[in-house]
């Protein structure tokens, strides 16, 4: 395989992958701060909820690691142009320093990093966690996807591509989602914050609770929390959409210095999260197949 073929293999997994998006191969664009046409190899243009969404992809097929003047000038790059997103692919991997870099910048930017081997991993589709006619469909976040395994625990489970969840929890970073039904006791969301404020205190009575500023839904009220719990390795920060029927949360932990870009990744999913009802007869009968799984 030469650089193009490298190229041409990342654009037909991308353009099978965002199938509604424009998709430009080897694409031009003017630099907002330059002046100047930047060279992107993938450039992805798509519409969210009425917003223009600007993914640059760029393939570098270098003979040893990515290192990270590499990856700052690539950071550099998506600012003049105005991406939301990046993401930088390689095929021999990344330097320690280079995917620090990637992940621990101050940059608005959400930038990812791949190994070439792991493309396949790389998902932009979502799930359908359920819980008996509740179901919500979620987005994978950018460079994260959805394991749809429930557990007793959580329904369905968020971890970045390439990694594995016991690897995701080992470095606590990871999020995992739960429905709190609402018709039992006619609960409102802030019946809910009332209840999980008490286990906190029962666990450390000194906890410190915030709650932060965060994305406005019509018609469903939300909330976003931080707790931070003693002897805990990781603050504890949880998304909440107030629904009809059920109040969906999501629960993030993240290391202190990739919480920005991570709380980033949680606010995507509060915002795009929809409520659905679940045909319990036909979820049964499809008991063993990929929607029953939660992954679609």
């Amino acid at each position: 395989m030469n650089w193009k073929e490298y190229e041409k293999e990342i654009y037909d997994y991308f353009k099978e992958q965002y199938p509604d998006a424009e998709i430009i191969l080897d694409a031009k664009k003017e630099g907002l701060f330059s002046k100047v046409d930047r060279q992107i190899d993938i450039l992805i243009e798509q519409y969210v909820a009425g917003n223009r969404i600007v993914i640059a992809i760029d393939g570098k097929y270098f003979s040893k690691k990515v290192d990270v003047k590499a990856v700052e000038s690539y950071i550099s790059m998506l600012e003049d142009i105005g991406a939301h997103k990046g993401l930088l692919i390689s095929k021999e991997g990344f330097t320690e320093a280079a995917y620090n870099r990637a992940h621990f910048g101050s940059t608005e930017i959400e930038l990812e990093v791949l190994n070439f081997k792991d493309l396949h991993a790389f998902q932009s589709h979502g799930a359908i966690p359920y819980a008996g006619s509740n179901g919500a469909l979620i987005p994978s976040p950018f460079g994260w996807i959805v394991d749809g395994r429930a557990t007793p625990a959580w329904l369905a489970t968020l971890y970045q591509q390439g990694r594995t969840l016991d690897e995701a929890m080992k470095d606590h970073e990871f999020m995992y989602v739960q429905f709190w039904d609402r018709r039992k006791d006619d609960d409102s969301l802030e019946d809910l914050l009332k209840l999980q404020e008490g286990l906190f205190r029962e666990i450390d009575s000194e906890c410190k609770i915030d709650f932060l500023p965060t994305i406005v839904r019509k018609g469903a009220q939300t909330k976003l929390r931080v707790v931070k719990i003693k002897n805990y390795p990781a603050p504890e920060y949880t998304g909440f959409v107030e629904f009809d029927d059920f109040i969906f949360f999501c629960v993030m932990f993240s290391p202190e210095n990739r919480s920005k870009s991570n709380v980033r990744k949680l606010e995507n999913i509060m915002k795009a999260v929809l409520p659905i009802k679940i045909n319990y007869e036909n979820a049964n009968k499809s008991k063993h197949s990929d929607a029953e799984s939660a992954g679609v």
